[in-house]
């Protein structure tokens, strides 16, 4: 019985080897880019500090037509969950800031003031641009060379979590923000 299941291991083990191996959880990059406003964006300095996110998902849900007492599914619209993000604060909280203040942009100021130029188009005719932007998620393989990305497009934060403080902790401070998006594109790396 032992003998029958080493050509299982290996065979798995030969085919886990095919092309470097396993993609590790641990090895991605992450952009988010204010497509209205750079002065807004995640800069390519601080991209380090998103500790945690996501591959997004997609789900195709199904429409049913009732024929004859029977549901009959058929595909339906692709619909897409928030994405998740997990950001670890720097002393300035800058890119704290900059989430609020895009938020801000959107919506008005916590206390409800608003100005015209919030949530609306920025610039003119074929130019104009909402207040939305672009993150991407690129897996990194072993030999750090970018591998598989996943582009989020039209996305703007819809939440950005509480960041506790207490005495009896150590570490460092993060916070979750939740990203509403449109789509998403995924591009293979050239072979």
């Amino acid at each position: 019985m032992a003998d029958a299941a080493l050509p299982l291991l290996s065979t798995f083990k030969a085919n886990l080897g095919k092309g470097g191996g396993s993609a590790r959880p641990n090895l991605f990059k992450v952009s988010i880019k204010n497509s209205a406003k750079a002065a807004l964006s995640v800069l390519s300095t601080e991209e380090i500090l998103v500790k945690a996110t996501s591959i997004p998902a997609s789900t195709i849900a199904a429409a049913p037509i009732t024929y004859g007492g029977r549901p009959m599914k058929y595909a339906g619209f692709r619909t897409y969950d928030n994405w998740s993000t997990t950001i670890i604060n720097d002393e300035d909280f800058k890119i704290r800031n900059r989430i609020h203040e895009w938020m801000r942009q959107i919506s008005g100021t916590m206390d409800g003031d608003r100005n015209v130029s919030y949530g609306r188009y920025i610039g003119a005719g074929d130019t104009a641009v909402y207040n939305e932007g672009v993150g991407t998620v690129t897996q990194v393989n072993k030999s750090g060379l970018s591998g598989e990305s996943y582009t989020i497009n039209n996305m703007w934060p819809t939440s950005i979590a509480a960041m506790p403080v207490d005495w009896s902790t150590d570490g460092f401070m993060e916070y979750a923000v939740e990203w509403c998006y449109d789509t998403w594109t995924h591009v293979k790396p050239a072979v």
